[in-house]
């Protein structure tokens, strides 16, 4: 096998074709995390701003070239949303759209993004694939208008393929070839871009997956309401985040007794900006759902 194409050539004319847009807007990467890092050391912010809590990798980069990181608290009392007039200036912001661990839309349209006080701003989209109207939230189309946009996108999620390490980033074109000077070569192996180029194909697999985590998930916000002691936040992704009230446990010790149960929840007490009453669920199919369910109210109910 062949050197693999150190442009990506095929699956970056792939998605240009996907979302209209130039090709010269799209760079490849061995999945979003080494873009987000790429970001940060290409451009080397003395301030960051992060809204918490959130994906952790953000903080995480920032550090590692000593960047000062201003975190906003999303409002948890409605639904852990984003107060605009709370975000201060800074070098580069990161918004997690929709976010990771709630699942909510945090930006819902261009005029709140342009609101932002910030020299870049870097919108991760990893869990919009998941969104029915999808074209409806994306900002891929704002890169061309405003040179401080640049929207991250995975096939990870969606695509169910973490393994492969597969991901991109739209932004102006000169703001790509800054990026591409500090890329490693050969950073996406031949395999993984014949992969991600057959998986825009899938449309009925996109169409299918999208209506079947959507039913799925109504399916388990209205059976997690009526279980006493839970509380689910709206989500539009494959994950509930969901807080625990009244009974006086936590969740490392709730998944700690799903496991015994072979279910593994995500326990959200290491998200900075939550804490032990935080766990975190999966979308996955009626049978599954049903006994986390089930499992959920035995070990709630004994408590």
């Amino acid at each position: 096998m062949h050197y693999p194409d150190p442009e990506s050539y095929d699956i970056a004319q792939k998605i240009a074709q996907y979302w209209g847009i130039e090709k010269d807007s799209i760079l490849i990467g061995n999945g979003s995390v080494e873009l987000i890092y790429l970001v940060i050391h290409a451009f080397k912010p003395k301030i960051v701003t992060i809204p918490i809590p959130t994906f952790s990798e953000y903080e995480r980069a920032a550090r590692i070239v000593g960047s000062k990181i201003q975190h906003v608290k999303l409002n948890r009392d409605e639904n852990f949303t984003l107060t605009l007039s709370e975000v201060k200036g800074g070098d580069i912001t990161f918004i997690c759209n929709p976010n990771n661990p709630i699942g909510n839309l945090i930006l819902e349209g261009s005029e709140e993004l342009y609101k932002l006080p910030a020299k870049i701003i870097v919108i991760d989209e990893a869990f919009t694939d998941f969104l029915s109207d999808e074209r409806n939230h994306t900002l891929i189309w704002k890169v061309q208008k405003d040179e401080r946009i640049i929207v991250l996108r995975t096939f990870t999620k969606f695509f169910a393929i973490p393994g492969l390490r597969i991901g991109y980033l739209v932004a102006h074109p000169e703001i790509v070839r800054t990026l591409k000077k500090y890329q490693i070569p050969w950073s996406v192996n031949t395999l993984t871009q014949l992969s991600a180029t057959s998986a825009l194909t899938e449309s009925r697999y996109i169409e299918n997956t999208r209506y079947f985590i959507e039913k799925q998930r109504r399916f388990l916000m209205g059976e997690i309401l009526k279980v006493d002691g839970l509380f689910p936040y709206l989500s539009v992704a494959n994950f509930i985040l969901i807080r625990i009230v009244d009974k006086g446990i936590t969740s490392p010790y709730l998944t700690e007794r799903l496991i015994q149960k072979e279910i593994l929840l995500r326990d959200c007490s290491n998200f900075r900006g939550l804490n032990e009453g935080f766990t975190r669920i999966a979308v996955r199919c009626h049978e599954e759902n049903i006994k986390l369910i089930d499992s959920l109210k035995e070990v709630l109910w004994k408590i």
